[in-house]
């Protein structure tokens, strides 16, 4: 059974509340940055697509036989947005047992061509795992989330099979296309933006529903709009941190440097911030500084790199 992290959503807003979250145990501390979660517009949006694929009308009942993709680079949110997702819709227990309303699973390059059958089982906490044909633990594997009430079947990291043009995708999807075919759940599937072409390839699988394709916005440095995205991003992971004062992490100064790092992405500027924010906690710091930016940016450059983020001096944060 999949446990998700206990996102950190709730804005420290007035002075009093920050003062309390400063002086939490250094590990509970430590947990809210590693567990932020900025529940942005962007985030919002993917959200509600989600929510939308999986039960189309409201009050109506979970859609059926459909698959689809949520599209984005590499640490673009896509995996904070279904995790999120499926940690509100957890296991429930009936008279008959548990239910998965939404089952939750991570692909790996390291799968054959029938891992996703076993992690099937895995996932729903079952007590064996067969070991059989790619052809008979794929129908146990469908039988097995028609008992477990799963109504939406999720596979975050869906390029590590799809990239494979061997028989680990074909079995793979094999399953998917059956699963979807027996009409009691909606499979999506996430993943790199290279996985629409893979699917397109299979014209069985995109059949299903026409593959609607919700996409992970990016941000371009060039673009005035995408400046004031990252500025809000940043305002609100800054609201979320358990330190005495605002680091400033989305002020005019600092945006060049974290347009620099973010490779389009958020993914990227949050490792740096996690980091920072770390720093920060074990110098008693009241906020993230300069200093701590800098030391976890430099950290992180490559070799070849000819410039530092955050390295100039005189910041009033320094």
């Amino acid at each position: 059974m999949r446990v998700f992290p206990q996102f950190n959503v709730n804005p420290i807003v007035t002075p009093e509340q920050r003062a309390e979250a400063a002086t939490r145990p250094p590990a509970e501390r430590q947990a809210m940055v590693r567990d932020v979660l900025f529940r942005s517009d962007d985030f919002l949006a993917r959200l509600k697509d989600i929510k939308r694929f999986h039960m189309p009308v409201e009050g109506g009942t979970p859609d059926v036989g459909q698959v689809g993709t949520l599209l984005g680079d590499y640490r673009s949110g896509k995996s904070f947005v279904l995790q999120y997702f499926a940690s509100k819709r957890p296991p429930v227990q009936t008279e008959t047992g548990w239910e998965y309303p939404v089952l939750y699973v991570e692909a790996r390059r390291d799968w054959n061509s029938m891992s996703l059958g076993r992690e099937i089982y895995d996932a729903t906490a079952a007590a064996a795992i067969p070991n059989l044909s790619a052809a008979t633990i794929n129908k146990m594997a469908t039988t097995r989330l028609m008992k477990m009430g799963v109504k939406l079947l999720v596979i975050d990291d869906a390029h590590a099979i799809l990239h494979d043009r061997g028989q680990r995708r074909t079995v793979a999807m094999s399953l998917v296309k059956y699963v979807a075919d027996r009409r009691f759940c909606n499979i999506l599937l996430s993943g790199h933006p290279s996985i629409e072409k893979a699917m397109m390839e299979i014209p069985e699988i995109e059949g299903r529903g026409g593959l609607p394709r919700f996409r992970m916005r990016k941000y371009d440095q060039n673009s005035v709009e995408d400046r004031q995205r990252l500025q809000y991003f940043l305002h609100g992971v800054d609201r979320l941190l358990p330190f005495r004062e605002l680091s400033g992490l989305g002020e005019n100064e600092y945006v060049a440097d974290f347009f620099h790092i973010c490779r389009g992405t958020i993914g990227w500027p949050m490792n740096v911030i996690t980091a920072a924010a770390f720093f920060a906690i074990n110098d008693d710091s009241p906020r993230i500084t300069l200093q701590h930016l800098r030391r976890a940016a430099a950290e992180r450059l490559s070799l070849d790199a000819d410039y530092v983020p955050f390295g100039r001096g005189g910041d009033r944060h320094a």
